[in-house]
Order: C-alpha cells, then structure tokens, then sequence
C-alpha cells in the first residue's frame, strides 16, 4: 500500500468514526515483537515493512480522528496479556481472522487499560532565547516527505512543545508559514535544521511520533 493510500484509508476510517457519532475510539498499538507473535509473523524484513505500515496507519488514524473532535485513545498491545485475557474470556483463536476480532474485542474491553504514556509536553512558555528549536523532516524516502516537525526544548534535551505539519495536507510554502508563526511565538534562541529525512518512527506504548532535537554535540557547539 502506498502513502497516498494508507493515508486515505486512515481518513475515511475516522471519517467513519466521527459521522457515526462515536465521541472515542481506542487504536490497538503494538510492539514489533509482539505484533509478529499475535500474526505469526517472521521477524524478518517483509514483516517489519507490514508492522511499520500498520503503525503508521494508526498514527494517521488517530491524527485525523482528533482533527475531527473524537478523542483517540491508544492502547498497546502485548502478546502475554492478550493471551492471557483470550484464554479468561473464551475466545478462539485458530487463525489470523478470528484473532483479529479477538484483538479488537479486547482494544474495546473497558477493562484493558489505555497507553499511559501520551507522549504531551509541559508546554512551558521560556522566555526569548531561553529556549532552542529543531526542525526534523520525517518520510520513507527523500523523495516523499511525511511530517515535519518543529520542536521547542532546552539545551539539555527536553522537550517543550512541537508542532507536526502533515506533507499531505500543506504546500511547502504553508508548512514554512506555520512552522515560521511557531518559532516567532516561542523566540528560541538558536534553530537547528536537521539535514536528513528520517524514517519516522513510533512510540510501541502509544503509537505517537518520536520527535528529535539537536545532538549535544550540536548544542555544545552553539555556546561554544
């Protein structure tokens, strides 16, 4: 499946969400591992492509449920409770298809507790030039660019706040518009460029994306 695809694909799914009225919807997140022994899966290069479409589907999923006022709430997935919940509760799981219905019954089971890592920042107001900037642009390739990201934090790593700009919806010129207002708001008082298109990559507790500032190397060298 392409980007163009997955993307739609996750749009239409909280599309689906939000005109049916559902007010939250919870998103199974995996880990590599325990995706690949839930679907008996080889921990090998074709399997790692399909665990990384299936968690950049859920990101998007859940990017677009919450641009359209449904809250989404993650919650991992690891084998050991999973099968320890199936077995409690009946369920048969003889073939992909019916654990895939098991997965999603105990997603939905108030009983399974949601991700507690939600990845949100303190987003404390520094003043100008208390703070530092990085923006790191996300994609498979150089060639086709997902997220960028501007990060606000402090010398020694921590994250403020950041701001995640979707390629798919915003031209060039309106990411750097955005992503200009950003910095003009916080003031930091150095912005790093990181130079390479990194595959983006997710948190296995709560499916967010994992955002980057600059090296310490890079901040030794700025107060230097």
């Amino acid at each position: 499946m392409n980007l163009a695809q997955l993307i739609s694909q996750a749009r239409q799914m909280a599309s689906a969400a939000a005109a049916s009225g559902r007010r939250s919807v919870r998103v199974p997140i995996f880990s590599f591992e325990d995706w690949c022994e839930l679907y008996m899966q080889p921990r090998s290069g074709p399997a790692l492509a399909a665990y990384r479409t299936q968690a950049k589907r859920s990101w998007y999923l859940m990017r677009f449920l919450r641009e359209m006022d449904v809250e989404a709430v993650p919650v991992p997935v690891t084998a050991e409770e999973f099968y320890a919940w199936a077995e409690a509760t009946g369920h048969e799981l003889t073939d992909s298809h019916s654990t895939a219905h098991a997965i999603g019954s105990y997603v939905n089971d108030p009983a399974t507790p949601p991700a507690r890592c939600m990845h949100t920042y303190p987003d404390i107001r520094l003043g100008p030039g208390e703070s530092l900037a990085t923006l790191t642009v996300y994609g498979e390739s150089p060639q086709e660019p997902e997220v960028m990201t501007a990060v606000i934090h402090t010398a020694d790593g921590r994250v403020i706040t950041a701001l995640e700009i979707l390629a798919w919806d915003h031209s060039p010129q309106q990411a750097w518009e955005k992503t200009r207002a950003f910095l003009d708001r916080h003031q930091p008082r150095t912005v790093f460029h990181d130079q390479t298109i990194r595959p983006p990559q997710y948190c296995t507790a709560c499916g967010a994306l994992l955002v980057s500032v600059a090296s310490a190397e890079d901040v030794m060298r700025d107060n230097s």
